[in-house]
């Protein structure tokens, strides 16, 4: 990797890449927003062609990649694109849903990935059915969980924090206490849910910070989208993600999205605008890649802007 960096125009440097290596999933969960995707694109790539693109974006400052979909772990050869991608990253992390966890575990973890992200937004079999649209899949979840540790990845729980599951939070830090696990908490946001969902599970997550603000013995931000992380005294590190109408998210955001078919993406909140890297993929044009990842860098605005001051994304 080369010290080369994409910076935008709001003097952001680009170093990660949040990849989307397929829209299909296997579960229906009530607040799915499918990543910003108003469509089912088909999978543009293979595990070779994600192998190029790290390859060539290693050369311009792209440093880490988080996989996600849709459920990354239904493409079969998903712990191909890890180890591919892998030699040109200092980090590869993946979010899950978890349901199929434990048969690709192992396979991950020889592959190469550094950490797991695991949606675990309940942990009664009810609300988590509610939720997820998962029948019966809870506890081969936590099993698939126990599965990654053994193999020793880091994991990571997201807790998506709604009016269903708002009371269950503390028994799903005991959970990550009991595992050593880290938790991100998640705010629910308006997009791409339906009205009905959010209007009926939308709840402020302010008794949760305050309860964070009590028990922890430190607190930091991270640099990435200016996160608050609370230390508690067991160890592990909460960590609250406020991404909608937060302009100090979106100032501190150094990261651009790639769709399942093969568009670059300034942000989650938008459609447009977008640029292709199909062909330049397929050709192995790797000028034509470079420009296309400057070209996106240089269209990247803060969704969010301090009241005054107009964004769009």
């Amino acid at each position: 990797m080369t010290t080369n960096i994409l910076i935008d125009p709001y003097g952001r440097t680009i170093d990660n890449l949040r990849v989307l290596v397929t829209s299909k999933c296997n579960y229906k969960c009530i607040f799915c927003h499918g990543e910003g995707l108003f469509y089912a694109p088909l999978d543009a790539f293979n595990a070779d062609d994600y192998e190029f693109i790290a390859k060539t974006a290693s050369k311009i400052g792209i440093k880490y990649y988080k996989l996600t979909g849709g459920e990354p772990l239904v493409r079969e050869d998903i712990s191909s694109i890890v180890e591919n991608i892998k030699p040109y990253a200092l980090e590869v992390s993946l979010v899950t849903n978890g349901s199929l966890l434990l048969e690709k575990a192992k396979e991950l973890a020889e592959a190469g990935l550094d950490r797991l992200n695991v949606s675990l937004h309940s942990l009664s079999e009810k609300t988590y059915e509610y939720i997820t649209g998962g029948s019966k899949l809870l506890n081969k979840v936590i099993l698939g969980i126990d599965e990654a540790i053994k193999y020793g990845l880091k994991v990571k729980l997201n807790f998506l924090v709604m009016k269903s599951n708002i009371s269950e939070f503390k028994k799903i830090v005991e959970f990550a206490e009991s595992r050593g696990l880290n938790i991100n908490v998640i705010a629910l946001i308006p997009l791409g849910v339906p009205r009905s969902v959010y209007e009926a599970e939308h709840v402020s997550i302010d008794s949760i910070t305050r309860h964070l603000e009590e028990r922890s013995i430190h607190k930091y931000y991270r640099e990435l989208q200016h996160r608050p992380v609370y230390v508690l005294e067991s160890g592990i590190k909460v960590e609250v993600v406020i991404g909608y109408e937060n302009y100090l998210f979106c100032g501190k955001c150094s990261r651009i999205r790639l769709t399942p078919d093969g568009y670059l993406k300034p942000c989650l909140y938008v459609e447009e605008p977008r640029v292709s890297i199909v062909d330049s993929v397929k050709k192995r044009d790797e000028e034509k890649l470079i420009n296309a990842f400057k070209e996106i860098t240089k269209l990247r605005k803060p969704y969010f802007m301090p009241r005054g001051v107009i964004g769009n994304g």
